[in-house]
């Protein structure tokens, strides 16, 4: 039975490139019909009919798996954001950081736009992200500055391109595989947004087999409801250096004494303004886990 990767659906239709390079367009059978349950990324098996449609029977294992949005057998993500045009954000990108790390990802920091800022300006940006241990491109789609880094980094590896709308996605893209001119959009003046300009998910496979990208919608929101307060510590990767030298297991590095992660901040080894983040996050965790604890003995209440 031949093998297909979904790379678009539209509209109950499931567009699959086999391994020959062709595209098949098929819809599933029966059960995953109803389930739904097939993300782009997926790998499948199908049959064809006389029609030359396509029919999905089986869905292949996931090594991962994606939601908001729901993509399958990523390998890696590429978090685009900024440098101006809309307004630089650490606060943003740890938040993004924060998810991609919880789901276990190697992420590559892609920071666009760096001909609307000075180039020290562009590096101070992306510094700090280096010193702490992610990856990082600068780029610029008007000078095509960063494509030959960024080709490098995503070769043989299934990409997704995620961030804030406005931030270039597309247009990034369009300058690394021109072919496929993808739809661009200006940033919104009146809410300093970009406006969506990706509607759906589809995945790009990029020249002579060397990857894929999945080029998915932009976010302005990112709930962190999937993360226990917990969890959090080792979500921040430099705090996994301290975390074992904290008097206490588990500990929040918050009101506890003897806290190796609060020494490392003073002592300068830690960003103040990721620690700084890190408590943000840390207080709508707690908030979040405290109304589900009370919302969980209404509804025992309820059952008695």
């Amino acid at each position: 039975m031949p093998v297909g990767r979904v790379v678009r659906i539209v509209g109950g239709f499931y567009y699959l490139q086999n391994e020959r390079g062709e595209t098949v367009v098929a819809v599933p059978r029966g059960k995953l019909r109803q389930s739904g349950n097939i993300f782009v990324g997926d790998l499948v098996d199908y049959e064809m009919l006389p029609s030359d449609q396509g029919v999905i029977e089986n869905v292949h294992p996931r090594k991962t798996e994606l939601k908001r949005p729901y993509v399958a057998n990523v390998t890696q993500v590429a978090l685009v954001f900024a440098h101006k045009d809309p307004d630089f954000n650490y606060c943003l990108i740890d938040r993004f950081l924060v998810m991609l790390e919880a789901y276990h990802l190697p992420t590559l920091l892609v920071f666009n736009k760096s001909d609307l800022v000075e180039a020290e300006c562009a590096e101070e940006n992306a510094e700090p992200y280096r010193k702490i241990g992610y990856r990082t491109v600068c780029t610029s789609t008007k000078t095509r500055q960063g494509r030959a880094e960024m080709l490098a980094e995503l070769a043989g590896e299934a990409t997704t391109l995620a961030g804030p709308s406005g931030v270039g996605k597309s247009a990034l893209i369009n300058m690394i595989v021109p072919e496929y001119q993808l739809k661009t959009g200006k940033v919104s003046e009146k809410i300093g947004r970009g406006r969506h300009t990706t509607r759906e998910v589809q995945l790009l496979p990029l020249p002579e087999k060397k990857g894929f990208l999945f080029d998915t919608p932009g976010f302005t929101r990112l709930d962190l409801d999937f993360i226990s307060p917990r969890d959090l510590t080792h979500c921040f990767i430099e705090f996994a250096e301290f975390n074992p030298e904290c008097r206490f297991v588990g500990c929040l590095h918050q009101q506890e004494p003897d806290c190796a992660v609060k020494a490392a901040v003073q002592e300068g080894k830690i960003f103040s303004w990721r620690y700084e983040h890190y408590l943000l996050f840390l207080e709508e965790l707690k908030k979040l886990e405290a109304r589900q604890y009370l919302r969980s003995g209404e509804n025992r209440s309820k059952r008695r």
